[in-house]
C-alpha cells in the first residue's frame, strides 16, 4: 500500500511534469492564418501556400517575428472568412492583417490600451482607393460618391464594402482585386474599390489594365491595419499575447525591415 502511494505520487509528478512541457511547447508553436489571395505588399500570390520567395511584408515580419521571441510559427492560407471562422475557434493563434471592426472582437483580440483599439500598436496603415474606367466621369470628392449608377467592385469580406454600403452604394463581392479590375474592363463593374497598393500594383504589373484604368484622387480612407489573436491563446499565455503585440509594433518601425519593401517595389 505505502509502495502504491510512492508510485502513484510518482506517476502524478511525471503527469503535471509532462503537462506543463507540453503547455509550454504549444505556448511556442503558434499557427497563424493569412488570405489565399494576393494582398500586396502584406501577402504576395494567389495560392494556399506561402510563396518562397518574396512572400510578402507580413510574412517577413512573422520571420522576424519567430527569431525575436524564439517560437515556431507556421503560416496557413485560407480565404478571409475562414480565417476569421477558424480563430473564432480557436483553430489559430492569430491572423493578419485586419482593419478593426467593433464586431470582429467576437473572433479575436486586437492589441488594446485601458479597454480601446492601441492604434500605436498596428502592424500597418493602408489606404484604400477607387479605381475608374480612362475617360469615364466615374469620382470620389472625399465625402461622396458621384456618376456611379452601376456596382462597384470591392473584395469580399473587407472592411471597406460596409463602407461603401453606408455610402449608398451598389458592391459587388469579389474573390480578389484582380479579378475586379479585369470585370471593370469588361465593362462588369462602373468601379472598383482597392487596397492602393494592391490596385497601383496590377495597374503596373498588368499592361491590359493599367492601359485602360486609372487611380481616382482623393483616396476613400486610410485605415491602420493588425495582427489578431485567438481569444484562446490570449487566456492562455497574456504575457506572449502581448509580446507578440510589441514585438510587431518594433518591428513596423525597424528601418532594415522597411527598407525591405524596395525589392517588392522594384
Amino acid at each position: 500500500m505505502k509502495s502504491f502511494g510512492k508510485r502513484g505520487f510518482l506517476l502524478s509528478l511525471l503527469i503535471s511534469f509532462f503537462l506543463i512541457v507540453a503547455n509550454q511547447l504549444y505556448a511556442l508553436d503558434l499557427t497563424i492564418a493569412c488570405e489565399n489571395k494576393a494582398d500586396f505588399p502584406s501577402i504576395t500570390g494567389n495560392s494556399d501556400e506561402v510563396l518562397k520567395e518574396k512572400p510578402g511584408m507580413s510574412v517577413e515580419a512573422v520571420r522576424l517575428l519567430e527569431k525575436k521571441l524564439n517560437i515556431k510559427i507556421t503560416i496557413e492560407r485560407l480565404p478571409w472568412k475562414r480565417c476569421l471562422y477558424e480563430l473564432e475557434q480557436g483553430k489559430v493563434d492569430g491572423v493578419f492583417t485586419a482593419s478593426f471592426k467593433e464586431e470582429r472582437k467576437q473572433f479575436g483580440r486586437f492589441p488594446e490600451k485601458n479597454g480601446q483599439v492601441d492604434v500605436s500598436r498596428r502592424f500597418t496603415s493602408a489606404s484604400y482607393a477607387l479605381y475608374r474606367l480612362k475617360g469615364t466621369a466615374v469620382s470620389f470628392d472625399g465625402t461622396d460618391f458621384h456618376n456611379i449608377t452601376g456596382n462597384v467592385g470591392a473584395p469580399s469580406g473587407y472592411s471597406i464594402v460596409d463602407d461603401l454600403k453606408k455610402k449608398g452604394l451598389s458592391i459587388d463581392e469579389g474573390p480578389s482585386t484582380e479579378k475586379d479590375l479585369m470585370k471593370l474592363v469588361a465593362g462588369r463593374l462602373q468601379g472598383v474599390a482597392a487596397l492602393e497598393m494592391t490596385g497601383d500594383f496590377y495597374l503596373s504589373t498588368r499592361k491590359e489594365l493599367g492601359q485602360k484604368i486609372e487611380k481616382v484622387l482623393p483616396l476613400i480612407v486610410m485605415k491602420p491595419y493588425y495582427f489578431m489573436l485567438s481569444h484562446q491563446l490570449y487566456k492562455r499565455d497574456p504575457q506572449l499575447a502581448e509580446k507578440i503585440f510589441d514585438t510587431l509594433a518594433e518591428i513596423r518601425e525597424d528601418p532594415d525591415f522597411k527598407k525591405g519593401l524596395e525589392k517588392y517595389l522594384e
